[in-house]
């Protein structure tokens, strides 16, 4: 992901990191001191993207921050560098609490000596870190990292918890790479450096404790007005800089939620919405007829037979491994297709379906979570160990938060990151944090989330719902969390006794699905036949590396659903790339 990447300790030139081999990207560097600070950073938004010093700071900003200009407003200065040096000065080493969007940044305050590298609240700008001795270095992206390592002539080797993560999540867990020598910096977190001492210290926290002070009226009026700050924040930062919207459609509530206010606040005419899904299903039909009746430009890129899923390494050195390849390489098969200069966000929905609604798996706000929570398998769970966690969850939705959320679907939005920047506005912190507190009665099976679109946005509620195969507006009843329309019901049930007793195969060898996976295994000879020889091909790789891990692996590959093997050609993926000849 391009963003920044550097070193604090002894700096020798010729020992530094691999040049940048990618000249559409901005490209600079800064020597002071003991520290050593590269960017390459997109060209897009870059009043927003602070690189500078002056005789007491070195300031670095990455990404989007949406409420620039607000604080530039607010500290009384003239420029962001100065605004930060201003909030700096009045609210300590987090003055980056303030920011708001998708960032990341490094600050040296050169009077005290001290260091500061942070991400933003929702960790969607990674930070990567490692210590060498008395030595760090630190980047927006892993590969940087594993390029000194190598031009130095340093070993590393394989995190073998975090790959029976990968086996079992599809993503990793808390700092985890596959390294054991990088770590990932946490949502919510920055490292702080002074007096030689390295320190990760929290400035943001989640907290869902609920707030029973408000009235199920009150509570869908500032949902509504936060929700509408949050789209006017991101859709207005693209017309600063000339931008045209380019934004996420499919058959589910989020995408639509967000083109839908993004519209009826006045920003149609510059959005260009865009759908890749298997052809004819509800996420390609129902996303044609909102942008059609919106009169918005649509773009679809369908994903019949699964071609997109041969793209495997490419994929993986994107996300280094740290979630099953094709959650980033359908977006990628589409976005490859575009022209990408004329759009600056990628407006999505991400997560909205449990911001607005939870990640509760029952109607109990005190649900401790379990390490099975939000995984994609349970066949090697036997071979994790919950003791290894460092963190205390809250309950089970915090938990989620931060493995499923921050750590798995945020690893989608790195291919949005290679060409631009990425933001939902359910993502935006004063409406998330507004959401969290809600009491759970209210967000369970998602229920103020459909009061809120029926009462604000009741045209939105007359397309289906892909999740239910039906209108929100209809009789829906409500099964361990899960909206299910009444006249399907019968149909459910049925479906359920028949899975169990294995009598039907499951909805993902259908291509009536959201990610049909095991219909393009079985029905595309050519898609099998490649992912079979690549997991052939690959898997004595491990041979010199875990003999247990290879007996996992074979195990997972030959009787697991194409979830799960795609699960482990990610991980054979990761040791072709960065453990192979």
């Amino acid at each position: 992901m391009p963003g920044f990447l550097g070193k604090i300790g002894h700096i020798r030139d010729e020992f530094l990191f691999n040049p940048n081999k990618n000249n559409k990207l901005i490209n600079d560097k800064i020597f002071v001191d003991d520290i050593y600070l590269e960017r390459r950073t997109v060209n897009k938004f870059i009043n927003d993207k602070v690189f500078k010093e002056n005789a007491d700071y070195l300031i670095l900003t990455e990404g989007v921050i949406l409420n620039s200009n607000d604080l530039i407003a607010k500290y009384k200065e003239e420029t962001l560098f100065d605004t930060i040096i201003s909030m700096y000065k009045k609210n300590g080493n987090d003055f980056f609490n303030e920011f708001r969007g998708s960032f990341s940044g490094f600050f040296y305050d050169k009077k005290n000596n001290r260091k500061i590298i942070y991400t933003n609240h929702i960790g969607d700008k990674q930070i990567f870190y490692s210590q060498i001795g008395n030595d760090i270095i630190f980047g927006s992206e892993i590969n940087y990292l594993v390029d000194y390592y190598k031009k130095n002539n340093l070993s590393y080797s394989l995190n073998k918890d975090a790959a029976y993560y990968l086996l079992t999540f599809g993503f990793l867990l808390e700092d985890n790479t596959l390294f054991n020598e990088i770590k990932k910096l946490i949502a919510g977190h920055y490292i702080l450096v002074e007096n030689n001492e390295m320190k990760i210290l929290q400035y943001y926290k989640l907290d869902n404790t609920p707030d029973y002070n408000q009235s199920e009226e009150e509570i869908i009026e500032n949902i509504n007005s936060l929700f509408r700050q949050a789209v006017y924040r991101a859709f207005e930062k693209d017309k600063e800089y000339g931008y045209k919207h380019l934004v996420g459609l499919s058959g589910g509530l989020d995408s639509r939620m967000t083109t839908w206010v993004a519209n009826n606040m006045g920003y149609g005419n510059n959005i260009v919405n865009f759908t890749f899904s298997q052809s004819d299903y509800l996420d390609e039909t129902v996303a044609k007829k909102i942008a059609s009746d919106l009169k918005h430009e649509w773009i679809f890129k369908s994903l019949d037979n699964g071609i997109f899923l041969k793209n495997v390494d490419d994929v993986v050195r994107i996300s280094s491994g740290s979630a099953l390849y094709y959650g980033l390489a359908h977006g990628k098969s589409c976005l490859d297709l575009l022209n990408k200069e004329m759009f600056g966000i990628v407006h999505t929905g991400q997560l909205g379906d449990v911001i607005v609604g939870t990640f509760y798996s029952r109607k109990d706000p005190n649900l401790k979570h379990t390490l099975k929570s939000g995984a994609y398998s349970n066949l090697l769970y036997h071979k994790l160990d919950e003791k290894k966690l460092k963190y205390d969850y809250a309950n089970e939705e915090i938990f989620k938060f931060y493995s499923r959320g921050f750590n798995g679907a945020n690893q989608g939005l790195l291919i949005f990151q290679e060409f631009g920047e990425s933001y939902s506005p359910f993502y935006d912190i004063d409406f998330f944090n507004y959401c969290l507190k809600i009491p759970l009665e209210f967000r369970f099976a998602h229920n103020i989330y459909f009061k809120w679109i029926l009462k604000k946005y009741n045209d939105a509620s007359n397309y289906i719902w892909e999740k239910t195969k039906g209108k929100i507006s209809n009789k829906h009843v409500t099964i361990l969390g899960h909206k299910i329309l009444v006249k399907q019901l019968p149909a459910k049930l049925l479906d359920y006794f028949f899975r169990k007793l294995n009598i039907k195969k499951s909805p993902l060898d259908s291509k009536y699905h959201m990610n049909p996976l095991d219909y393009w295994y079985n029905t595309n000879i050519d898609l099998k036949q490649f992912i079979d020889n690549y997991y052939y091909s690959n898997i004595d790789r491990l041979n010199n590396i875990d003999t247990e891990l290879k007996k996992d692996c074979e195990y997972l590959f030959n009787i697991g659903t194409s979830i799960e093997k795609n699960q482990v050609i990610t991980l054979l993926s990761f040791i072709k790339l960065y453990f192979g000849d």
